[in-house]
């Protein structure tokens, strides 16, 4: 009677952590995270409401309109009618005087030290995109930068989108692909910065000089469900076992 009671209660256990995990899957920690400026709307051809946009030249010092959300950027699971996309202006850079354009677009959130967290988004290039050219000094970034109490960085994590893969295509779908960064917030973490940065983009040659981004999200990383469930059923034999040699 009394192993069926613990097994009972790890079977329960196994059911409450799979509705868990299939719930925080599903968070998006991100505002506005698909670029369609829900709030006010009807704002194509303005910046992405809910993020804070860093827009600097290397000599002309703070800058703007270096991104965009427009409607004819069809990338990431969402292309339904309204839909808007990130349009970033490489061209706005100028690399024969080296006033170059450099775009950090964030938002920060809370975070629990010892989670896990994927910030991820759909990111595509025009052909003529500064970060395709040979031996450029354009980096596209997608970053998780974790901080403490005091606002003091303790932690971070980055994928360089072109190693990584990025590609270039034609209207409007742009050779976009899904990109993330995946890193566990440490000891004394408290919030985390999610970050796409465009660095050092340069004017090059028509057509589509720009990148093109969407549908970004910013999630903790649970378990899949198999996994809690496998762990779980683990956890019961190993109980019984020890049962058995006491």
């Amino acid at each position: 009677m009394k192993k069926m009671k613990v097994l009972f209660t790890f079977l329960t256990a196994i059911v409450v952590l799979t509705a868990v995990a299939g719930r925080s899957s599903a968070v998006n920690l991100l505002l506005n995270g698909d670029l369609d400026n829900k709030v006010p709307p009807g704002l194509a051809g303005a910046p992405p409401t809910g993020w804070t946009l860093d827009e600097t030249k290397t000599f002309s010092g703070v800058t703007s309109d270096l991104i965009t959300d427009e409607g004819f950027i069809a990338i990431g699971p969402d292309t339904s009618p309204g839909d808007l996309g990130g349009f970033v202006k490489a061209f706005n850079g100028n690399a024969t005087t080296g006033d170059l354009a450099n775009l950090h677009m964030y938002q920060d959130v809370p975070a629990v030290a010892g989670v896990k967290y994927q910030f991820s988004g759909w990111i595509g290039a025009g052909v003529n995109y500064s970060g395709l050219v040979p031996n450029t000094p354009t980096q596209t970034l997608l970053t998780l930068e974790f901080r403490n109490a005091a606002n003091t960085v303790v932690g971070t994590a980055t994928t360089d989108v072109q190693a990584s893969g990025l590609t270039s295509g034609g209207c409007c779908a742009f050779g976009a692909q899904l990109f993330s960064v995946t890193s566990t917030a440490p000891v004394g973490a408290t919030s985390l910065r999610a970050i796409f940065a465009a660095n050092n983009m340069f004017l090059t040659q028509n057509p589509d000089q720009a990148a093109f981004i969407d549908d970004f999200n910013l999630s903790p990383v649970v378990p899949e469900p198999a996994t809690i469930g496998l762990s779980l059923v683990g956890l019961v034999g190993l109980l019984g076992m020890g049962r058995r040699r006491g």
